[in-house]
Formats: C-alpha cells, structure tokens, sequence
C-alpha cells in the first residue's frame, strides 16, 4: 500500500490522519483544542515547512 500524499512531497501527516485538524471560520487549519502533544507538534512543523518565514538577514532555509 502507498503512502498518502498531501501536496508534492511532503506525506500526510498523522495529526491529518487522525483528524486533529478542522477549517475555522477565518478559512484557515488549525489543531482541535483536546488534540495530544504529539499532534500539536507535528500541525506547528508541518506548517512552518508549508509556510516558511524569512530569518533576520530575509532568507528561508528548509531541510
């Protein structure tokens, strides 16, 4: 069985999976209030990849 895709290739993630996310009135994804550690750790990362913000010096490095 493959693996499930999001976007490009980056993997879905388990806190997506799992349905820890939801679509809030702003149209924006955020992480369910009662999700566990884990899940509220993998939504910051996965988004911080997705959406990287420029350092001090205006430039992004991604792993």
């Amino acid at each position: 069985m493959d693996k499930p895709v999001l976007s490009g290739e980056l993997e879905m993630p388990k806190f997506i999976q799992e349905g820890y996310e939801y679509l809030g009135e702003d149209e924006q994804w955020h992480i369910k209030d009662d999700a566990p550690e884990w899940a509220k750790k993998e939504f910051e990362e996965y988004y911080a990849r997705l959406n990287p913000k420029p350092d001090e010096d205006g430039l992004i490095i991604q792993y």
